[in-house]
């Protein structure tokens, strides 16, 4: 083997990485076990033979575990301005609440300041390209790269993040100028996703979903390969006429959807709709060979590892409440190409969320009995507006509303509400720091949930509307209004980003 220069460079960034990451991982164990983490962070910051990379490998690790050390240390006042600028942006990716205009200047003016002298510069510099493609309208965006001095290192992979948001928020001549302008760039994984792009902002033009379909499976990817394998055969056995998985570039399917959802409420007729996405995979955790992590489901949504006899509880729950749904929402082949990576050949048995995506959609699919209408399963998000939500609202006899959100931050984005009843939830662990969340509950929605299905129960009814944002369990809740009389609509996280976007959270 030749040792070239490059080659020996190589080597050495890695081997420096990988000693990083096992000071790190040290640190972390120790601060891991403290009675005073705060405090002990503080101690090996001070040390000078301790780096701010080691320190951030260190914080990152305790918020991979999930650690209540991270949460303590974040607070801390006296952390280095570094530390402090990346947490804060890790903070703001993970919320769902807009980005104020000052916070992102701050974090621009930082990395235009300071950039000669970041120690973790690579990884500032992708947080802050992430949030700026993530929380800015995708014109903005455009502008802010060019600010911080970022327009020579964005890569193929964030201008199409900024094409997939341009495409999904109308802003046509960002779309059709930025592609023009990196087209050359393109391979045929990201020029599969940009068609399917364009067929969502041209609505109803001569992009068709099967053609979309078909390009996407003759791709040199174990994903595409997977696919065909696992779902196709699947997916082409929905009926016609029960399926509506293009409703995001046929304008209208989508209409239909939403008449008869209105017609629903209307008439007083029970009807049930529900989104299935990668965590309701936790109902079918066995369906395939790739390895379904339940704990960690259970650790991101609750927070703690459930015992095997409750966890069995509410999976037979889930699975009993499937049939009770009248229009169901699924990855389509649409979300496998928005997850497609362009350079890197994923599998479901090297990606968990892969896994998880494959697990959900085959086990349901293997029950599907071709009554429940199927659509895409992230038509929520543009589907429910606060708009919407409240032409819905007014439609009904009456309305509750089902989420981990605060009644009082509801109230005041549904204010021309008043015939709404407001179930406060256990709220999900990542939203417990958003003001706007319900904290109050002494124990997860696993030990609780049958609680609220009384209370469910006993509110549901004909002409009475339920807007639902409780996950996996949400499911069941859909179910039982469903079998009531009512109409349950599992709006997710919609109804969590439109408190968010209209408080000053």
């Amino acid at each position: 083997m030749n040792i070239t220069p490059s080659n020996l460079y190589r080597h050495v960034v890695r081997f420096a990485k990988a000693i990083i990451a096992k000071e790190g991982a040290r640190i972390a164990k120790k601060i891991d076990k403290s009675n005073d983490p705060g405090a002990l962070f503080i101690t090996f910051q001070r040390k000078k033979n301790v780096s701010l990379r080691v320190l951030w490998e260190a914080l990152s690790h305790l918020r991979n575990l999930r650690s209540p050390a991270y949460d303590v240390i974040a607070n801390n006042k006296a952390l280095h301005d570094e530390l402090n600028n990346l947490i804060g942006l890790h903070k703001a990716l993970s919320s769902p609440s807009p980005i104020v205009s000052e916070e992102m200047d701050q974090f621009v003016s930082f990395y235009k300041k300071q950039k000669n002298s970041v120690k973790n510069k690579s990884e500032y510099r992708r947080l802050l390209i992430s949030l700026i493609v993530k929380k800015l309208p995708p014109s903005q965006a455009c502008e802010a790269f060019s600010s911080a001095g970022l327009i020579d290192k964005i890569t193929i992979h964030d201008v199409l993040k900024v094409l997939r948001k341009a495409s999904a928020e109308g802003e046509s001549n960002v779309f059709f100028d930025l592609k023009k302008k990196y087209l050359h760039q393109m391979s045929p994984p990201a020029l599969v996703k940009a068609k399917y792009w364009e067929g969502r902002l041209v609505q109803d033009g001569s992009v068709v979903y099967k053609e979309i379909e078909s390009d996407f499976c003759q791709l040199d990817k174990t994903l595409s390969k997977e696919y065909k394998l696992y779902l196709l055969g699947l997916l082409e056995a929905i009926p016609n006429e029960k399926n509506s998985l293009d409703c995001q570039i046929k304008s209208g399917k989508f209409v239909k959807i939403k008449r008869s959802i209105e017609e629903k409420i209307q008439l007083q007729q029970p009807f049930s709709f529900v989104r299935l996405n990668d965590g309701e995979g936790y109902g079918f955790p066995d369906v395939l060979p790739c390895p379904f992590d339940v704990e960690r489901q259970e650790l991101h949504w609750w927070g703690e590892v459930l015992s095997p006899e409750l966890r069995n509880t509410i999976q037979e729950n889930f699975r009993r409440s499937l049939p009770e749904h009248d229009l169901v929402g699924i990855p389509s082949v649409f979300r496998f190409i928005d997850e497609l990576s362009i350079n890197r050949d994923y599998s479901i048995f090297n990606n968990a969320l892969l896994c998880r995506l494959f697990t959900l959609c085959h086990g349901y699919l293997k029950i599907y009995n071709g009554r429940a209408h199927v659509t895409e399963g992230q038509i929520n998000l543009y589907l429910f507006d606060r708009e919407y939500i409240t032409k819905l609202a007014k439609l009904a006899r009456r309305v509750v509303f089902i989420s981990g959100a605060k009644r009082e931050y509801l109230q005041s984005v549904f204010e021309d509400l008043p015939h709404a009843t407001y179930i406060e939830l256990p709220t999900h662990r990542l939203l417990k720091a958003e003001k706007f969340s319900c904290s109050e509950a002494t124990q997860p929605l696993p030990y609780v949930y049958e609680n609220y299905l009384d209370q469910i129960r006993s509110l549901a009814g004909p002409g009475v509307v339920f807007f639902i944002s409780a996950g996996f369990i949400g499911k069941i809740f859909a179910a039982e209004v469903a079998k009531k009389g009512g109409v349950a609509l599992d709006v997710g996280q919609s109804l969590m980003n439109i408190v968010a976007n209209n408080i000053d959270a």
